[in-house]
């Protein structure tokens, strides 16, 4: 070997060493910095302060996730219990970085931070009498959880930039912002907007000649933190101050909005007078479960057409009729067993192909009625239908028909081909001759199983 090759390989040495501490001297540098950058990323964590961690990020603040950011931290999805007990959460968080997970490659690094806060899933096993007593088992408790948030860094502009803001280490921190606090979420006293309940079908502050009322009440949108929650509610009637009714309980949380009625079909033993709710003032009150008073309200009832025996029906169910004259005309009424497809007063199987409401009348009716046919697929969907403006899928004019000695309006709808109709609601509207009144309102479901199941 001679000199001139030693000379080389002593210069490659020296240059090796030369690159290896270079490269030593910066990862040390960065491990610094990055630590730095995530102590700061860690302390606005704990306060919680969604603009001061966008400035350390690398994450757009005018982007939609910096919007869900800010209005996650600062509780804008919680109700006023939930965002209690999620502060005092806050209020026990702590952190500690852990060095020993730094990794640094180029201009990306990553290291990990432990938060520890009280274990709320521990907490949320026992029961609380309300939201205060919870807040106060959260600031005494000493058992602890711990989650970890793996943090990387971009570094832009000699600074290292929090990437990873918003991602799915980054939220499980919150996680318990989402836990399930129990009916201390919602207050049940204010659970119902009363400025939208009404009385359907009310005029002047009074039922007239009516064979129920109904009470149509609306919910806050705190109603859906009740879904399979089990909470349940009942509403009772009374007539001049008399309970004369009280419903099955009937769980909350599945619907906006529900109706509380009243009537014959409800209660067999309604007082009536031709075939009217008898006069007299109602009240409607519905209560949950544990006594809290959701809403009350009240109504009169007053009777104006004679007691006759043409005004009987023996049969309410599935339809309401509104004009006193037709009522009076009106001798028996109802849903047909078409070809025995009928299950039950208002419902037909899934292999029903036809359907018919069928009303006899006095022998001396012989109104022509205009009558129109709806569809929905769902109840909700039926509850937005508006016959009076709407347009039906079938409509068209009938008189009443003799038929064995009785005259009848026979009003049906048939699919195409014998095909079964489609599961849903059918709504059907029956006006008079010149479209101006409604008569009545009928309404039936084709439900999901053949009639063979339900017999």
């Amino acid at each position: 070997m001679n000199s001139r090759t030693i000379a080389k390989k002593t210069g490659a040495v020296v240059i090796l060493c030369s690159m290896f501490l270079s490269l030593c001297g910066c990862s040390a540098l960065s491990k610094k910095d990055v630590v730095a950058a995530a102590k700061r990323v860690a302390e606005n964590i704990e306060d919680f302060d969604a603009d001061k961690l966008l400035d350390l990020s690398t994450l757009s603040k005018g982007s939609d996730r910096a919007d869900e950011l800010r209005k996650g931290l600062n509780g804008e999805y919680l109700d006023e219990n939930t965002l209690k007990f999620c502060t005092a959460i806050r209020k026990t968080f702590s952190y500690e970085i852990r060095e020993d997970t730094f990794t640094a490659k180029g201009k990306e690094a990553s290291i990990d931070i432990d938060f520890s806060f009280a274990d709320y899933k521990s907490l949320l096993k026992r029961d609380y009498k309300n939201i205060d007593e919870l807040v106060s088992a959260v600031k005494s408790s000493d058992d602890v959880t711990t989650v970890t948030f793996n943090a990387r860094f971009i570094k832009e502009d000699n600074e290292w930039l929090l990437d990873n803001l918003m991602s799915s280490s980054f939220l499980s921190l919150f996680e318990f912002m989402d836990a399930d606090i129990g009916v201390l979420a919602v207050d049940l006293a204010k659970i119902v907007d009363s400025t939208k309940c009404v009385w359907a079908g009310e005029t002047d502050g009074m039922y007239k000649n009516a064979r129920r009322i109904s009470l149509v009440v609306y919910f806050n949108s705190d109603v859906t933190k009740l879904k399979g929650k089990g909470i349940k509610a009942t509403y009772t009637v009374e007539k001049d101050g008399r309970n004369v009714w009280t419903s099955d309980p009937f769980e909350l949380g599945d619907k906006s909005r529900i109706e509380l009625n009243y009537g014959k079909d409800v209660d067999p033993n309604a007082e009536m007078k031709s075939n009217c709710l008898a006069k007299g003032a109602y009240k409607i009150t519905l209560t949950a479960e544990n006594g809290t008073v959701l809403h009350t309200a009240y109504t009169q009832t007053d009777v104006t057409v004679s007691e006759t025996s043409s005004a009987t029906v023996s049969n309410t169910t599935g339809y309401k009729i509104y004009d006193a004259g037709f009522a009076s005309k009106v001798l028996k009424a109802g849903w047909s067993n078409v070809d025995g497809k009928l299950v039950s007063n208002a419902s037909y199987g899934s292999d029903a192909s036809r359907i018919s409401f069928v009303m006899q009348v006095d022998p001396s009716t012989t109104d022509n009625v205009y009558f129109g046919f709806f569809y929905a697929p769902t109840l909700s969907e039926a509850l937005k239908i508006k016959v009076k403006t709407d347009t039906p899928s079938v409509s068209g004019n009938q008189t009443p028909i003799e038929n064995n000695g009785g005259y009848y309006y026979s009003l049906g709808l048939k699919s195409k081909n014998g095909e079964s109709l489609r599961q849903g609601i059918y709504i059907l509207a029956i006006f008079s001759e010149d479209r101006q009144t409604v008569l009545a309102l009928a309404e039936c479901q084709i439900l999901s199983k053949p009639t063979s199941d339900y017999k």
